[in-house]
């Protein structure tokens, strides 16, 4: 016999119905008077399964952080279904959201996080009997997917025409594939970048490489995509200006002192480098290195061509180059020699020696004999353009030559030298002469 907690009542209540409910149930009532009682016919109660709702996750859990989830209600039978979606030990009850998309009998998570985790379960309800379906709840797991660490060498800030290294580090599994991203820009192997698998290289970055860099890992297998790293800035400085100076100006003329400085406008401890054309220079007869400085001794027109300056130093920025500037080479005004008389001349002979040269004007004369420069002296007579030997002698006879100077470029113009030769052949001849006029007079 039934019991119930309200006595005397007409009714008996099933709560929730299962299949151990299924059996014969009759009834009888009784009472104080006469007739006493009264007894039912026994009723057959069967009881049928609810359709069964099965939740099925994909893709299986656990899940990672960033995965797109779906959840799929599946009701084995009948039609017609609503469904319900509900979360948690407090049955929250799932809606259309910003995280969530509900679509009849799909519920899809588009990017789950480690706060999606937990306990979810769907019912279905319908107008008509069986009316209503219920999944056991399914945990769903969330676990981080990996972690992506990007590193740049050398540290930002970076400078102009430095070779940049960033570098994508995930910390577990293999066979990733790395994608980067300069902004919102995926990148590619370029004329400016080269992608080998989890490095980006920036030949040598320019201001226009300053940017917000990222990486992310991608692979056949779960997890098949890795955290996105963090965005790390790159920052691109100008490299410390180098300025070469050629002095004098550009064009030189042969025979010049020639000085070329090279000026790094920042930092201390370079170390330079001296290059002409492609060529690195070193000190040698015809160059002299001095730091930041290059002298050509005395310019030819070999030495035209374009000069440029590099700094190093071990602390970065570690490097500076100038510009390529040009040095022209113009030859310098001819000096020519002439010599009056020809040579050879005779002892006692007048000798003029003239100094031409061929261009421009206020030129100062000086006058060598091998390596001693002349002065006006009771043998020689020093007039601007004009050497004059009073009366030559044997020891007169030597290599003359002469240079102008003057205030302006050019500066300076020198004759090749010529040779004097001095005989006494004409006192021979002379005396001869006499000799055979005194006779014919006899």
């Amino acid at each position: 016999m039934l019991q119930t907690s309200e006595h005397y009542t007409d009714t008996l209540t099933i709560t929730a119905v299962t299949t151990s409910d299924q059996d014969q149930f009759w009834c009888r009532g009784q009472r104080d008077e006469r007739p006493k009682s009264s007894q039912s016919s026994s009723v057959s109660l069967t009881v049928k399964d609810s359709p069964r709702s099965t939740l099925t996750v994909t893709p299986d859990s656990p899940v990672f952080t960033g995965e797109r989830v779906s959840l799929k209600c599946e009701i084995e039978s009948y039609s017609n279904w609503r469904y319900e979606w509900h979360k948690g030990r407090d049955s929250v009850m799932l809606q259309r959201s910003e995280r969530y998309t509900v679509n009849t009998d799909t519920l899809t998570i588009r990017a789950v996080t480690t706060s999606d985790a937990g306990q979810f379960w769907c019912r279905g309800e319908r107008e008509k009997r069986p009316n209503s379906s219920q999944s056991s709840s399914v945990s769903l797991t969330v676990k981080d997917s990996p972690r992506s660490t990007l590193t740049v060498t050398p540290y930002s800030p970076v400078f102009t025409g430095e070779r940049v290294i960033l570098k994508c580090v995930i910390e577990s599994h293999s066979n990733w594939r790395y994608v980067w991203y300069k902004g919102s820009v995926m990148l590619q192997s370029s004329e400016r970048y080269t992608v080998n698998t989890d490095t980006l290289t920036i030949r040598g970055a320019t201001e226009s490489d300053q940017d917000q860099f990222w990486c992310r890992g991608q692979r056949d297998e779960r997890p098949n995509s890795s955290q996105s790293s963090s965005a790390v800035p790159v920052t691109v400085k100008d490299s410390p200006t180098s300025t070469l100076t050629v002095t004098p100006d550009s064009p030189v003329f042969t025979g010049e002192r020639v000085s070329l400085k090279c000026e790094i406008e920042s930092y201390s401890n370079w170390r330079y480098e001296w290059h002409k054309d492609s060529v690195m220079l070193q000190t040698s007869e015809r160059y002299t290195v001095n730091r930041d400085t290059l002298t050509i001794t005395a310019v030819t027109t070999s030495d035209a061509g374009q000069f440029w300056c590099r700094g190093q130093r071990d602390k970065r920025p570690n490097s500076s180059q100038s510009s390529s500037v040009p040095v022209t080479v113009k030859d310098s005004p001819t000096s020519t020699l002439t010599v009056t008389p020809d040579s050879p001349v005779f002892t006692g002979e007048r000798v003029s020696l003239k100094c031409v040269i061929e261009s421009r004007s206020n030129w100062r004369y000086e006058w060598y004999k091998d390596s001693v420069m002349l002065q006006t002296s009771e043998r020689y007579t020093v007039n601007t353009d004009t050497l004059t030997i009073r009366g030559a002698t044997e020891s007169d006879q030597d290599q003359f030559w002469c240079r102008g100077q003057r205030d302006e470029r050019p500066k300076l113009s020198q004759s090749s030298s010529v040779s004097l030769t001095v005989t006494g052949e004409l006192n021979i001849i002379v005396l001869i002469n006499s000799l055979c006029y005194d006779h014919m007079s006899i």
